[in-house]
């Protein structure tokens, strides 16, 4: 492997050379160049080494890039012609020595082989709704465990209906009885104060300290619970809502449009964020989140306070400004912050074995529904 200062030593002697010593470039990369885009020519420039550092690979891995090199790639043109006569050379995993990269440009989404590979990612829905739907309450989102992600944690969906005054009900739907889990903590502890009937099954009744809950078993052997709140607080309240559920699945409000295959949903919360994780490898994690609705954050100061590889790049997406950097981790991992059109800005972290290239294509197929 190379070392920074060989590079140095190489990027040096490069830089005495003269455009009519340069050999000629490619023609599909001077187009890139030549389209008029919105990005500017750093940007380009950084995409550029990154892409032929990565075609050097027989394989994607973990591995964080140089620092210098990460920092040179802001020098724009000027380095790109440098990069020519002076060849970038990666490690590889499977084979000894240096290789030269490849200069042709990156234009695809595929990864390299054996890498990630994006496909049209599935609806993501919480299973259940209720008709109707009060006036003036406004439901969240969540679903948290049943994946290895979570190890041990049951599956559990949660939608929370409420109201700026304060009134309140929440939705549960649990794989089977949570009265027999551990430390279950969702409000099935307290003494059982009474019983009610719920579309013929038999509810039990825990009443609290202005609030009640409701829990029964469906007839599929999954179990429901209604807590309601304020106006929801009392029984009758809580038993018509728990009347109203109808298993009809309501799409979440973050969604992806495309998605690694093989990744399925790993949770949601609150309608705020969105897990994707990897079948074969649970701890490689794809999430996307809102950020900045309490004010104060900035595409610019989003990334602040990240220990990062290298300076955030500017890059666009939506049509809008954006920012991507590369985070040390173990292993190091993307992140990328951008704006929805006239809505809020969303955070997007994903694995390094994501390309650049995917990053931003996932970003674009992003959505959001308040």
């Amino acid at each position: 492997m190379s070392t920074d200062r060989e590079l140095d030593d190489r990027l040096a002697a490069a830089a005495g050379v003269r455009d009519a010593d340069l050999p000629a470039l490619p023609d599909d990369f001077l187009a890139v160049l030549r389209v008029d885009a919105d990005e500017p020519a750093s940007v380009v420039a950084a995409r550029q080494l990154v892409a032929d550092a990565r075609g050097a690979r027989v394989r994607p891995r973990r591995r964080r890039p140089s620092r210098k090199l990460l920092a040179r790639a802001g020098a724009g043109l000027l380095v790109i012609a440098a990069a020519w006569t002076a060849a970038v050379v990666v490690d590889t995993p499977d084979r000894p020595g240096p290789r030269q990269a490849s200069p042709t440009p990156s234009v695809g989404i595929e990864a390299p082989v054996e890498g990630i590979r994006l496909v049209a990612a599935e609806a993501v829905t919480f299973p259940l709704s209720v008709d109707p739907v009060p006036e003036g309450l406004t439901p969240t989102f969540s679903r948290w465990g049943g994946v290895a992600f979570y190890p041990g944690q049951p599956l559990v969906f949660s939608a929370d209906y409420s109201s700026e005054d304060g009134d309140r009900f929440l939705v549960r739907l649990f794989p089977d009885d949570p009265r027999a889990w551990p430390d279950s903590g969702w409000s099935v502890d307290g003494p059982v104060t009474g019983t009610v009937g719920v579309d013929g099954a038999t509810a039990e009744v825990r009443q609290g300290d202005g609030y009640v809950t409701l829990l029964w078993e469906r007839p599929d052997g999954r179990w429901s619970q209604v807590l309601g709140e304020g106006a929801y607080g009392g029984t009758e309240a809580a038993r018509a809502v728990a009347e109203s559920i109808v298993d009809r699945p309501q799409p979440v409000g973050l969604q992806f449009g495309l998605a690694p295959a093989g990744w399925s949903i790993g949770g949601y919360e609150e309608s705020r964020s969105l897990d994707l994780v990897s079948d074969t490898d649970p701890q490689q994690l794809l999430r996307l989140s809102l950020i900045g609705r309490e004010g104060g954050l900035t595409i610019d100061t989003a990334l602040l306070g990240e220990d990062s590889v290298g300076p955030a790049v500017p890059v666009t997406v939506k049509g809008l400004e954006a920012r991507l950097a590369l985070v040390e981790g173990d292993p190091d991992f993307w992140r990328l912050v951008g704006q929805f059109p006239d809505g809020p800005m969303f955070l997007l972290v994903a694995p390094q074995d994501v390309t650049q290239e995917q990053l931003l294509a996932i970003a674009e197929q992003v959505t959001y529904t308040p």
